[in-house]
């Protein structure tokens, strides 16, 4: 979740930060342990708004090295990432490939795509490599874009393809995430495409 950017959202997403920002790191931290709990053996929607409100929560914590200071102890279901230290709570994107698990608390790579299960790996190999090319759809210069003939019903197509690899990712894959980690979250939009939360059913 970005902070850094003037657009009208992420000043939204701040101003929901500020309940947190009240918290002192112990209060802040057994929240997170708690809430760590209650997300404990479940896939689940990176939009949905428990994870909107953990991740706020999250990189807040991150800031102020809540996890290293040893306030609190997590569940014992999470393990320690190797990034931050933090309960490892593993977010699927599409860029698996390349940047591996997304890491919740310092949003750096938490597990290595090398390092994924190798049943999980192939899967997820596959998968990315179908999704690369739709995605691509919406980066493609004016030659290619020339090249297709009409360009917004090729935008059209990748989008709704997009959605369906979306919801394949989050009903077929992720949750056999929970076989290796305590909680998955799964990116369910794609911003190129215009693909939002709503449009990818599950």
């Amino acid at each position: 979740m970005p902070f850094d950017s003037d657009s009208s959202l992420d000043k939204l997403w701040r101003e929901y930060g500020q309940a947190f920002k009240d918290l002192d790191d112990l209060t802040l931290g057994r929240w997170l342990a708690q809430t760590l709990g209650q997300l404990e053996g479940r896939v689940w929607r990176n939009s949905h708004p428990l994870m909107g409100a953990y991740r706020l929560a999250a990189q807040l914590s991150h800031d102020r090295q809540v996890w290293l200071k040893r306030l609190i102890k997590p569940p014992a279901a999470y393990f320690e990432s190797a990034c931050c230290r933090a309960p490892g709570l593993p977010l699927l994107t599409r860029d698996v490939r390349e940047s591996g698990l997304i890491c919740q608390h310092c949003n750096d790579t938490l597990v290595p795509f090398e390092e994924i299960p190798e049943a999980l790996r192939g899967e997820l190999d596959a998968w990315a490599g179908e999704y690369a090319p739709v995605h691509a759809v919406a980066h493609w210069d004016d030659r290619q874009r020339k090249g297709a003939g009409n360009f917004d019903r090729a935008y059209e197509n990748a989008a709704q393809q997009a959605e369906r690899l979306l919801a394949r990712a989050g009903t077929e894959i992720a949750p056999k995430f929970l076989d290796h980690y305590a909680a998955v979250v799964w990116e369910d939009h794609d911003e190129c495409l215009e693909v939002r939360p709503e449009d990818v059913q599950t």
